[in-house]
């Protein structure tokens, strides 16, 4: 019982860590949340629109293209104004620009000489100057396509082809029809790995290295106390803070998603979760074998190295996909790699069974750190018997 009280006291003195890491997670399943508020559209490129207006004075094939063209892109009025009623309509920001394309355009164009069209906007906004940018790009696009050989017809036809976002941006759509986006279950149980290895570290590390401080350790062997006693009240203690951490960020998590707890997906991402935590706790006690005195004081390193490497490394901060071959090779031994791909099959609309593999592979990594840990300890204290 001495043990337990001890080892909770040293856990408190860490509060202020816990605070900031715990902090730091709230901050980011707020962020994630946000971005599910209001209506649920389609995510991917979409287009900028504005208010425009072109004056054609031309008539001509080549002008009503450049008119067609615009008109798919923003909300066009066709009308006419003189130089200070087009200042006037673009200063009070209720049109972006004024497109002027003058009478013998096409002619000039057949002619070979240079385009000119006249576009009047704000330089100092952005929205004007996309506009510009599209019209040049149109307009150049005609005229590459006809350098190639191309009719003028059909230079307007490839040109308009080529314009449109489809051409070169890939858009990744469900076959339900649901988007690219994953769930708000599969966004917020991806972030809770580093906040569940960073708070657990820096309630535990701390604790249980402080036991293994040679003079503290001398002196508790010496006690009445027996060894076994000392081991149950900090593996005691090492799963009471676990649970304590494992409930908070569930709990606070599930407040976001409402009415999607208690289900399928919701109760394995909590396992998927839990085996993790569990494999946190086995992390701990491998760190913890090395030398007590180096531990407390490069704690912060350690911690910071472990949670931030391995959610970078494991598929949490950086999707999985997303990972060279490289790199997912070096992954495959860290349990936040499994933890992530676990989830993705979570997503996916996986039983129990589908996971199971995942589920195993954390697991085995937490008992790998657990015989590593103990077999590292019979081998210091081996050394300083002799």
């Amino acid at each position: 019982m001495q043990v337990f009280k001890a080892f909770m006291k040293i856990v408190k003195s860490n509060f202020v860590g816990v605070i900031l890491y715990f902090g730091i997670c709230v901050l980011m399943t707020i962020m994630v949340a946000s971005q599910y508020g209001g209506n649920k559209g389609t995510r991917g490129y979409t287009n900028t629109s504005t208010s425009i207006i072109v004056n054609d004075n031309d008539e001509s094939e080549l002008s009503k293209a450049v008119v067609e063209y615009l008109k798919s892109q923003h909300d066009v009025d066709m009308a006419e104004y003189d130089e200070d009623k087009v200042k006037d309509l673009i200063f009070s920001a209720y049109y972006t620009a004024y497109i002027d394309i003058p009478k013998g355009f096409m002619e000039r164009h057949l002619d070979n000489d240079p385009l000119e069209i006249n576009a009047v906007f704000d330089t100092s906004l952005p929205d004007g100057n996309y506009v510009s940018l599209q019209l040049g790009s149109y307009v150049d696009g005609i005229v590459r396509f006809e350098n190639a050989g191309f009719s003028l017809s059909e230079a307007i036809i490839n040109t308009q082809k080529a314009v449109e976002p489809d051409s070169f941006i890939d858009l990744k759509a469900s076959s339900k029809g649901e988007g690219s986006t994953h769930s708000k279950t599969f966004s917020l149980f991806l972030f809770l790995p580093y906040g569940i290895m960073s708070i657990i570290l820096w309630c535990l590390l701390p604790a249980v290295s402080r036991f293994n401080v040679k003079d503290v350790k001398d002196r508790t062997m010496v006690s009445s106390i027996s060894a076994n006693e000392r081991n149950i009240a900090l593996f005691t203690g090492s799963i009471l803070v676990s649970s304590v951490v494992y409930v908070g960020m569930s709990v606070f998590v599930s407040i976001f998603l409402k009415g999607k707890i208690f289900s399928m997906k919701w109760l394995l991402s909590m396992m998927n979760l839990l085996i993790f935590t569990l494999v946190t706790v086995g992390m701990v006690v491998l760190i913890s074998s090395f030398s007590a005195t180096s531990i407390l004081k490069s704690k912060d390193i350690i911690i910071n190295i472990i949670s931030l490497g391995f959610s970078f490394l494991g598929g949490i901060f950086v999707p999985l996909e997303v990972l060279g071959d490289e790199v997912k090779t070096v992954s495959r031994f860290l349990p936040t790699y499994w933890y992530a791909l676990g989830l993705e099959k979570i997503e996916k609309g996986a039983v129990f069974n589908d996971i199971l593999g995942c589920f195993g592979m954390e697991a085995l990594f937490g008992v790998v750190c657990v015989t590593a840990g103990l077999a590292i300890s019979r081998v210091t204290l081996y050394i300083k018997e002799r």
